[in-house]
């Protein structure tokens, strides 16, 4: 089988990627014949989302002279229920009635969705998702403006 004979600069690039959740590796055509490099974004670090001109460039600093493709951040919604919006509520201190407001829910849409009544679907998780990683985001960037004004 072949194998990709890196650099160790190229080596500790993929490292620091990796701890980023960004991951770089050969991918082969049978044993031989080497397609290219892929890149994905298996997890967020700071909330931070590539774009696939985004990941190609930054594998493309790494492999100058090779194929790169890149493979973008896939949201797993499965994780999304009804217990982990009323913890990310209780976490930051929302009530029923910001969620409303801020994600333009009716009243009666939102308690069917808490209550387990109503099912909700991938589009409706996926804003949950994003609207809790902005509080989220928030509230690191305020506690780092916080502590750098101590300094």
């Amino acid at each position: 089988m072949k194998t990709l004979n890196i650099s160790t600069d190229q080596k500790n690039s993929i490292d620091q990627y990796k701890r980023a959740g960004i991951y770089i590796e050969p991918v082969f055509e049978g044993l031989e014949q080497m397609r290219g490099i892929k890149i994905t974004q298996k997890n967020l670090f700071n909330g931070y989302i590539l774009n696939q001109k985004q990941l190609y460039n930054r594998a493309k600093e790494i492999f100058p002279n090779e194929k790169i493709l890149p493979v973008v951040y896939s949201l797993n919604v499965d994780d999304i229920s009804i217990d982990w919006i009323n913890s990310r509520m209780e976490e930051f201190g929302i009530k029923r009635n910001d969620l409303i407001k801020q994600l333009a829910l009716d009243k009666s849409s939102l308690s069917l969705y808490l209550s387990g009544k109503r099912k909700m679907d991938k589009s409706q998780k996926a804003a949950f998702y994003f609207y809790f990683l902005t509080y989220e985001l928030n509230r690191d960037f305020r506690e780092y403006i916080n502590t750098s004004d101590e300094v």
